[in-house]
């Protein structure tokens, strides 16, 4: 576990799950194209006592997921950690990986809740698994376990006297599938227009304090005006904005939905939509043979979130940086790689060289993107009403105690009972 990070969008990490599983070209491949920078790192620490023994290897020279993965690393870590941050769960893993069972799930769920509540931490909790999320936090029993624990971390790190005297950090809501905690932001990854199309309605039908999407690594055009929805026929619909566009020239009543990347007519408001998307970050891969991302994917997407109003944080370029007008050529580490460089030449004549991480920069157009998504008082789709709350001195420590107790599996393995 690495607190502090060089991520732009986080503050710190925090892995209580390690190993992994490739699920999609963004992982890597096919063939020795990319990477997850995750399982190099792993496979670097694998050896005999480290950190990532068994989770992760070399291949043929290259790293690989073992498929095996290990749980319970520095559970409450972030309820020691004083200073209120953004987190990044699971860096180096996929908190709904299939190999993870719902109660240990729901235990790093209750750390985030309690977390949040004791030290004003916001999770960022981001899956390339955006079915079994789904599935999981629709799930009552799963909210169970997490409010059963959230509770005791709370009661154990506040005193009696504060509970006592109705505290507010002794005050915990009650939150279910209808009611998400405000500390925990929920992303899924998509790298291309098939994955936002498979990922995106699983993200928009879970409810959650804050939806983002992590275009990264970016290896084609990603349409959010045109997100294909589940059961509706090939309909698509707007993420950013609640509706869907007619083909142009048709009438709003009675036309299709435009098709991603094709051009748009008449915008209708879809009444009973679930949600809409508040932050995109989009990057490039870096790394040994990174595949190189096309300015214009970038820009397509920065627009959308500009007209639409939602926040956009451009990462990286990556390995690979636009050839010819780069606004950083004249800095001296992108001058020294370009004498040795590689390119990659696009259909559209769009040329991209391979400099390095550092030296392409993350500048887009010459401006640097870092928005953030504003946080309110509201849910997508209503004003929220507060959860019903479960102060602990009207549920005693005993009461509280009782409850773990009696579920054996939903205590926390950190746990003073």
């Amino acid at each position: 576990m690495a607190q502090s990070t060089s991520i732009e969008w986080t503050e710190a990490t925090w892995n209580p799950v390690r190993g992994c599983t490739r699920v999609s070209p963004g992982c890597g491949g096919p063939g020795p194209h990319g990477g997850c920078y995750a399982e190099g790192i792993a496979a670097r620490f694998s050896g005999a006592g480290m950190a990532y023994e068994g989770l992760a290897e070399m291949r043929g020279g290259k790293p690989r997921w073992t498929g095996k993965l290990s749980f319970g690393h520095d559970l409450d870590a972030p309820l020691r950690w004083r200073r209120a941050q953004r987190i990044f769960v699971n860096s180096m893993s996929d908190l709904f990986h299939e190999g993870l069972a719902v109660h240990e799930i729901a235990t790093v769920y209750a750390v985030c809740v309690a977390a949040h509540h004791l030290r004003g931490h916001v999770f960022q909790i981001l899956t390339k698994r955006s079915a079994r999320m789904r599935e999981v936090l629709a799930s009552e029993e799963f909210w169970d376990q997490v409010n059963a624990e959230a509770g005791m971390h709370v009661m154990e790190r506040t005193d009696a006297l504060s509970r006592r005297s109705d505290d507010a950090r002794a005050t915990l809501g009650e939150y279910g599938p209808d009611a998400p905690p405000p500390g925990i932001w929920l992303g899924v990854s998509a790298e291309d227009q098939r994955r936002a199309d498979e990922r995106v309605p699983d993200l928009l039908a879970t409810p959650a304090a804050i939806r983002f999407v992590s275009a990264e690594p970016l290896l084609g055009p990603i349409d959010f005006l045109s997100i294909e929805w589940p059961g509706l026929k090939g309909h698509r619909v707007d993420v950013l904005r609640n509706g869907f566009w007619t083909e142009p020239g048709a009438h709003p009543l009675s036309a299709k939905a435009a098709g991603a990347g094709e051009p748009k007519g008449w915008f209708t408001n879809h009444s009973d939509m679930p949600g809409r998307l508040d932050w995109i970050i989009v990057g490039g891969e870096s790394g040994p043979n990174a595949r190189p991302m096309h300015p214009a994917w970038a820009r397509s997407i920065r627009d959308q979130c500009a007209a639409a109003g939602a926040a956009y944080l451009f990462k990286q370029w990556g390995a690979w940086s636009p050839g010819g007008d780069h606004l950083e050529e004249d800095r001296p580490e992108f001058l020294r790689l370009r004498r040795c460089d590689r390119t990659h030449i696009f259909p559209d004549h769009q040329t991209m060289v391979l400099v390095g991480k550092k030296a392409a920069g993350r500048r887009l157009d010459g401006v640097e993107h870092n928005g953030m998504p504003e946080v309110t008082a509201t849910t997508h789709g209503e004003v929220a009403k507060a959860p019903s709350p479960c102060r602990l001195s009207q549920r005693s420590e005993k009461r509280a105690r009782a409850v773990c107790c009696a579920r054996p599996k939903y205590c926390s393995p950190f746990s003073t009972t």
